[in-house]
């Protein structure tokens, strides 16, 4: 039987993840999933990739704020209000979406600490950011400042199956930085999943989650290594690229739950193969 577990959001993007028992689903992600997000100067994200400090901020939500803490530095930012009015360009990858800047004392805050004059902005609902058309199922779904998709899910047993594998370490699921992780099945049971329903909610699996050097980032430290990339590759490489976990859409639906059983609807082939 298959069953979900775990459910995390990563209010800012690049920061610290929020573990949840219930989440309120929209179209473009679990509500405040990647709804803030850091820009240079030239209004560019700032992600781990470069900025691997961002791993240890941690954020929480307490009341009507993002609480967030790095070291002995705290600060909060209301979930509503102190955004500007006018909209700035932001570019993630190469989408550029219309971002929110948040108050002059969030920017300073988040500066400090990286040492380097950035900016949070914030993703409201008239922030249109379209999935890649490729992979969009009726060509209107939305993403949030995720990478490329709303939701990524992941087997316990895949990542069991990679512990196995290494020698010397044993990673935690944080690494991986999903959405939705589940029990049950087989080790990458989820690369087959094209439609599968979690509780009440309907999903579409669209995409398998290539994988970058953010998973080598300790997310308790920040320290950079050679796994978990290094013995994936030996084992979960397709052409260039290194694969673990499934992006996924929304049909319908609107909360999920920690144990809510998940059915599997539609199977695809696995594309390892």
């Amino acid at each position: 039987m298959l069953r979900l577990t775990h459910i995390f959001i990563y209010p800012i993007k690049g920061c610290s993840g929020i573990a949840l028992d219930q989440a309120e689903l929209l179209g473009r992600g679990i509500k405040y999933d990647r709804r803030w997000m850091l820009v240079d100067e030239s209004g560019n994200f700032i992600s781990q990739r470069g900025f691997p400090e961002l791993a240890m901020i941690d954020v929480s939500i307490d009341g009507g704020f993002l609480q967030v803490a790095y070291k002995d530095l705290k600060h909060q930012i209301p979930l509503q209000g102190t955004i500007s009015d006018e909209s700035v360009t932001v570019k993630v990858w190469d989408d550029y979406v219309s971002g929110f800047s948040t108050a002059e004392a969030d920017h300073q805050w988040f500066s400090q600490i990286l040492n380097k004059k950035v900016r949070l902005v914030a993703m409201l609902d008239q922030s249109k950011r379209p999935v890649d058309p490729r992979y969009a199922v009726d060509k209107t779904e939305e993403v949030s400042f995720a990478d490329g998709y709303p939701f990524l899910v992941i087997g316990e047993n895949a990542l069991h199956t990679l512990n196995n594998k290494m020698a010397e370490e044993s990673l935690k699921m944080d690494r991986f930085r999903p959405n939705l992780v589940f029990s049950g099945g087989e080790p990458h049971e989820e690369d087959l999943w094209q439609e599968f329903k979690v509780g009440d909610c309907h999903f579409y699996g669209v995409k398998p989650c290539a994988r970058c050097q953010v998973t080598t980032i300790d997310q308790q430290t920040g320290a950079i290594g050679k796994e978990p990339l290094k013995t994936l590759s030996t084992y979960r490489k397709k052409g260039n690229k290194i694969l673990f976990g499934q992006n996924c859409l929304l049909k319908s639906g609107r909360v999920i739950r920690i144990d809510d059983e998940i059915t599997v609807l539609k199977r695809g082939i696995s594309p390892i193969e």
